[in-house]
């Protein structure tokens, strides 16, 4: 089966790695792929992050991302995604589509699929975060998709009552915890001089992103700067805000705030390894990605989860919601920090989901099949 995979973020490349690697070490399949959005921004460095994990991405769609973020820009990328993921499918012909997530680019990347009559298979769907447009985008991959790969119970049910076939849907757990498994942390020296970033007593890792749906973004973000200023003696390791609209201005909001202190380091992007050696080594976890929600718990590090963005994704006991506020957030702080998460469970799986997904790849006679799909109506 020939299998085209498209990854358009770092974080959905470090998502869907531990599957690439099991399609390439099978005779079974035969895999190639196409990076897209945030990998081919200007000086972005996960191309090297993604040759470095032993792939390639043969094909690369360049949807002229740059200093400019609106939401007219965005457009135009998806327009540049579709025409070239289109090309990318009449070239390689592939039985099937891997897609994992909720962003613009991937939600353009299958409707090239659609059009072209290649069956999608869709991971993560099925997750409710209100708090931005992937929420939407996430369920309209939903629908062009024919085979789901969602990480939870809950998510699942919440498939099938889109009306997908329930033979269609498997709960495999969240790959990132495969992920965090295959990847032995960095001696914490080494990850801390790789940073650039002399450890304090306390450290923490910082990735905020625009609440798409917020009234104003850059605010909370600022609330979140305004909260650390309490925390002088601190480490502070943060990272780049992905590739949505209002995300230039908040990494620049973040890189001034880093260079007025000197326990403070900003990277665009730290990669797989340093990043779980980050929530290895720091002791909290601040901000609004996901990874805060379904990677940290397995660290058993807490999370401070700022504002919506996340909301009603199931979190494990280490998670701490608080409300894009200043004393919130600080309030929240200082709770993490007195938190035993000893205990805690990760809800996302056990790390074998890429060997789940693998499977019923595997048991997938006729993939050019799954382009008929039926909705199934569910009793109200």
């Amino acid at each position: 089966m020939k299998v085209l995979a498209i990854t358009g973020t770092r974080a959905d490349w470090g998502l869907l790695v531990p599957v690439l690697d099991a399609l390439r070490d099978n005779s079974r399949f035969e895999l190639e792929i196409v990076a897209t959005g945030q990998h081919l921004m200007p000086g972005s460095t996960s191309l090297a992050a993604i040759a470095a994990d032993g792939h390639s991405a043969a094909h690369q769609v360049d949807l002229g991302l740059g200093v400019d973020d609106s939401p007219s820009a965005l457009a135009r990328g998806m327009g540049a995604a579709v025409a070239g993921v289109g090309a990318a499918l009449a070239d390689v012909q592939p039985d099937l589509v891997l897609v994992l997530g909720d962003r613009y680019e991937i939600l353009a990347a299958v409707q090239a699929a659609v059009v072209a009559r290649v069956p999608i298979a869709h991971m993560c769907g099925g997750d409710v975060t209100e708090g931005a447009i992937d929420d939407s985008i996430r369920h309209a991959i939903t629908k062009l998709a024919a085979v789901h790969f969602p990480t939870n119970d809950e998510s699942a049910r919440r498939i099938v009552q889109m009306g997908e076939d329930p033979a269609r849907v498997h709960n495999v757990g969240s790959t990132g915890i495969d992920r965090i498994l295959s990847l032995e942390p960095m001696v914490r020296e080494d990850f801390f001089a790789s940073v650039g970033l002399v450890p304090r007593d306390k450290n923490f890792i910082i990735t905020f992103h625009p609440a798409t749906l917020s009234a104003d973004a850059l605010a909370e973000a600022e609330t979140m700067i305004h909260a650390l200023k309490d925390f002088p003696d601190t480490g502070l390791i943060f990272t780049g805000s992905n590739a949505d609209s209002g995300a230039r201005a908040i990494d620049s909001l973040i890189m001034g705030y880093v260079n007025s202190r000197e326990d403070a380091v900003f990277h665009g992007s730290l990669g797989s390894k340093r990043y779980f050696s980050a929530l290895a080594h720091c002791d909290l976890v601040i901000g609004n990605s996901s990874s805060g929600v379904m990677e940290a718990p397995s660290f058993k590090l807490p999370t401070i989860n700022i504002g919506d963005r996340q909301a009603r994704r199931p979190r494990a006991a280490s998670v701490i919601d608080c409300a894009p506020e200043p004393r919130a957030i600080a309030d929240a702080i200082r709770t993490g920090l007195e938190l035993d998460c000893s205990k805690v469970e990760n809800p996302y799986g056990d790390g074998r989901s890429a060997e789940r997904i693998v499977a019923v790849l595997m048991a997938l006679d006729r993939p050019d099949l799954l382009t008929r799909k039926s909705f199934v109506d569910i009793s109200l």
